[in-house]
């Protein structure tokens, strides 16, 4: 049995209690009860509700929806009964297209995530011996992108460096450590703690223990200014790599031309839809009430105005919401340009 088909009668139909309370016929005044617009809300019979569970949605939604609309609108013949459902139906697309804008935001942002931590993930990665490739190809561990790697590679050899030198003085293993973090070619700071480097080695060979001793020193300065500096650039890396600020999130959430260009049509395709359906209600009524009032026009049925015939306003156009038209038989949707 299908979805409509065991859709609850309390669900469709409007109760006793929400009726309107009927009042007794006064002389010269047709029954209250009888009025068109206290119809009873009929059961939904069309195919779209049927597949909501299909599409993961709540029918009851949906049926909580469509009773709001009978309660605002109470339409008074099948006419009007159709356009209804057409209302309905067209606002859950809208709601089902705003759905899946938000789902779009929240799966590009996920995407964002998944991408910055992968790359976070695969840093250092495959790295063993890489320390002996640097020595052969004249790139220091500091010429490499910002990284993790990079980041704690340095201060983990300036910092052995550093320790070396305390303890054991200029030794060959410091120059070769200089050349793994700086290369072949180091830059102007690099530059300077490498001849620092070479002059307290020589100072270590000729010199006397008081001047080894003041070398040492002299070096070690300049050595834990650079490890300082070093340790604020992977600070301000990982604030920038992992501490990501909301701002960040929110730019990078922005839909691309393609997507936002394809919501845009839809939406304004069911804004337009549902505007034309407003405007064949209110011909409608128009076209009822005029029959009511002994309009001998209204015998030709009463239905949405032709946009074909004159307007009956002396030449004037009567504008609907937003559409600079005359009002008339809207144009078949089919034809419409979005």
């Amino acid at each position: 049995m299908s979805a409509i088909e065991t859709e609850p009668v309390a669900a469709t139909e409007l109760t006793e209690s929400e009726a309107p309370a009927s009042r007794a016929p006064e002389s010269g005044t047709p029954e209250a009860d009888s009025s068109p617009s206290r119809r009873r809300r009929a059961p939904y019979t069309r195919p779209f509700r049927g597949f909501l569970e299909q599409l993961g949605e709540d029918p009851h939604e949906f049926d909580q929806l469509r009773r709001s609309f009978w309660e605002a609108f109470r339409p008074e013949d099948g006419f009007e009964e159709d356009l209804l459902e057409d209302l309905v139906e067209n606002r859950w697309r809208l709601r089902r297209l705003m759905r899946a804008h938000q789902a779009k935001l929240v799966e590009n942002r996920r995407r964002t995530e998944m991408k910055r931590q992968q790359r976070l993930a695969s840093e250092g990665r495959g790295v063993p011996g890489m320390a002996q490739r640097f020595l052969m190809t004249q790139q220091g561990v500091t010429a490499l992108p910002d990284s993790k790697y990079k980041f704690e590679r340095t201060i983990i050899f300036l910092r052995e460096l550093a320790a070396i030198v305390e303890l054991d003085g200029f030794t060959e293993w410091g120059s070769q450590c200089l050349r793994v973090t700086f290369g072949e070619k180091p830059g102007l700071t690099a530059s300077e703690l490498v001849m620092g480097y070479e002059a307290g080695r020589k100072t270590e060979a000729e010199g006397d223990e008081e001047a080894q001793q003041t070398a040492r020193r002299q070096f070690l300065v300049p050595l834990r200014e650079e490890i300082a500096a070093y340790q604020k650039l992977q600070a301000l890396y990982r604030e920038g790599a992992i501490e990501i600020p909301e701002a960040t999130r929110d730019a990078e959430m922005l839909l691309n031309e393609k997507d936002l260009t394809n919501l845009l049509r839809q939406e304004r395709m069911l804004e337009l839809e549902y505007q034309l359906k407003l405007e064949q209600w209110a011909g409608w009524r128009r076209g009822k009430q005029a029959g009511a009032a002994g309009d001998p026009d209204a015998e030709k049925g009463a239905a949405v105005p032709d946009s074909g015939s004159a307007p009956s306003d002396g030449g004037k156009t009567a504008r609907g919401p937003g559409l600079g038209r005359r009002v008339g038989r809207p144009p078949s949707l089919a034809g419409l340009k979005v």
